[in-house]
């Protein structure tokens, strides 16, 4: 090193944009009166109730899908940590699905695009709906994880674990993963139903 230069500078991690989580319910009222289709509109409505992650939401199947249940069983080649990862349906969410089943399109798709039939709906549609109404220099699709996570750690006694669990995050190290055996599922049922709760939405 040359003397006197100055050490190379650290990386500063950046973060996706989130809204305050006392904000989201508002957010997602302005996105329903929005121009967007109905099938982005509820794509994006989904991926809030369920803190799922935007791939996830927008490439979800009819078949994946468990009615009965309350539930919907993300693949594990679509998973982050290539997992099946089960998330239990909210009141909300559920009606989210009946909703969208007024744009089925005849594929498998829950959110088909509505210029692509068959197709996905791209992840810059949905960024594109937050830009237009005027959330895009505040907030991101992914970050609507963060506003779950931080309204869960402050609205609600969750333990640390079912929070990550909901997330789909990996929990510890590769040691106490191998005695983790559980995904706390009626736990973040609860969960769940208290986020869909906390943001209200009537479905306009």
């Amino acid at each position: 090193m040359i003397d006197g230069a100055l050490p190379p500078m650290p990386r500063v991690k950046s973060h996706f944009r989130s809204l305050p989580y006392a904000e989201v319910e508002d957010a997602l009222a302005v996105v329903e009166k929005s121009g967007a289709s109905p099938s982005a509109k509820l794509c994006l409505r989904f991926t809030v109730l369920t803190a799922a992650r935007s791939c996830e939401a927008r490439n979800a199947q009819w078949d994946e899908i468990d009615f009965s249940a309350r539930e919907w069983k993300v693949p594990a080649e679509r998973m982050k940590a290539a997992s099946e990862h089960r998330v239990p349906l909210s009141d909300a969410a559920l009606e989210v699905l009946d909703r969208a089943k007024d744009s089925h399109d005849g594929s498998n798709l829950v959110f088909p695009s509505p210029l692509k039939p068959g197709k996905p709906l791209s992840d810059m549609t949905l960024t594109k709906i937050l830009r237009d109404v005027g959330l895009s220099d505040r907030a991101t699709v992914h970050g609507f994880r963060a506003s779950f996570r931080t309204w869960a750690l402050e609205q609600t006694d969750t333990p640390w674990a079912v929070a990550e669990a909901a997330l789909a995050h990996t929990l510890g190290d590769s040691v106490q993963q191998s005695y983790i055996r559980g995904d706390a599922y009626t736990k973040r049922r609860k969960l769940m139903d208290q986020w869909a709760d906390y943001l209200g939405l009537p479905m306009g």
